[in-house]
């Protein structure tokens, strides 16, 4: 029996078309004989602890953190991605995101072009097998 292959999406600056593009990518043809599980992460930057004693910038740092949630659960909910499967975490994305992937054991990254950038800038990034801008997500099949 073939194993569940693990794509991790970062969601961080995803667009809507973005999205339309994966949703089509797993709906089309091919999706259905591919065995793959798919996980969001969407990584908050972790401001120093002197902005907390700013009442105001408390405040923006939990409404930005409410927004992300929003926006994580959005995107899950468009892609039919479990609640459990969506990771929210604050930190740098370059090293969050591929400790996550480590963890999880993902073959495959999918991200903005920015966010690939970002990654490909850590050490940690030769451990991952395959990844991809989301706009060339045909990558996918050589799974």
């Amino acid at each position: 029996m073939d194993m569940k292959k693990q794509v991790l999406i970062v969601t961080n600056a995803i667009t809507d078309e973005e999205i339309t593009k994966i949703k089509q990518s797993f709906n089309s043809e091919y999706a259905p004989r591919i065995n793959i599980k798919l996980t969001l992460v969407h990584v908050i930057p972790r401001l120093p602890t002197c902005y907390f004693n700013i009442t105001s910038m408390g405040l923006l740092i939990e409404r930005y953190y409410d927004e992300a949630k929003r926006t994580l659960h959005e995107i899950g909910r468009r892609l039919g991605v479990a609640q459990k499967d969506q990771w929210l975490i604050s930190g740098k994305i370059r090293t969050e995101v591929l400790q996550l992937a480590n963890r999880l054991g993902s073959n495959f990254i999918l991200a903005s072009a920015q966010q690939i950038q970002e990654l490909q800038r850590s050490l940690f990034f030769k451990n991952i097998q395959q990844y991809a801008v989301i706009r060339n997500v045909n990558q996918i099949k050589k799974l």
